[in-house]
């Protein structure tokens, strides 16, 4: 008896912040840290937060958001946006991380909230990505716990 015995060529890299970044909206999330499973075609740019994509490879990408607002009584949102600054819509593939205050809530004692956004293009990317604090309030704290899971297939 034969069995077929394949395996994906699939390679796991993580993106991370080396420490918490100051940000308010409009700032970009200024990731500093690549590890991953074997060779890749991912490299990050930690003075703009651009994230390069090899584009004859395919991508699915999730940010694990970690944010300690400034001010309880605010939301915040982050999405993706191209090369170009452009925001990318869900039909290009990207889909935001939203969270919304709500002032009947009572927020003591509660941690922070942590959200996913996620980016898996409809194509061969073409263009470097980045993620975008769309909404926030300033002097707002990204926290090191924030992060990109990128499986990268060939």
């Amino acid at each position: 008896m034969t069995y077929l015995n394949t395996q994906a060529a699939a390679t796991m890299i993580e993106v991370t912040l080396s420490s918490a970044q100051t940000a308010s909206q409009g700032d970009f999330v200024l990731f500093d840290t690549i590890r991953a499973t074997g060779p890749h075609g991912v490299s990050v740019n930690s003075s703009t937060g651009e994230l390069s994509l090899d584009p004859s490879k395919y991508y699915r990408v999730q940010a694990s958001i970690d944010v300690s607002r400034s001010s309880t009584t605010s939301s915040w949102r982050f999405a993706w946006v191209d090369g170009s600054g452009n925001e990318i819509s869900a039909a290009d593939g990207g889909y935001d991380a939203q969270w919304d205050y709500h002032a009947a809530s009572n927020s003591a004692g509660v941690p922070n909230a942590t959200y996913v956004a996620m980016y898996q293009p409809t194509a061969l990317p073409t263009t470097p990505i980045r993620l975008k604090a769309t909404a926030l309030a300033a002097s707002s704290s990204i926290l090191q716990s924030t992060a990109l899971i990128i499986i990268e297939a060939a």
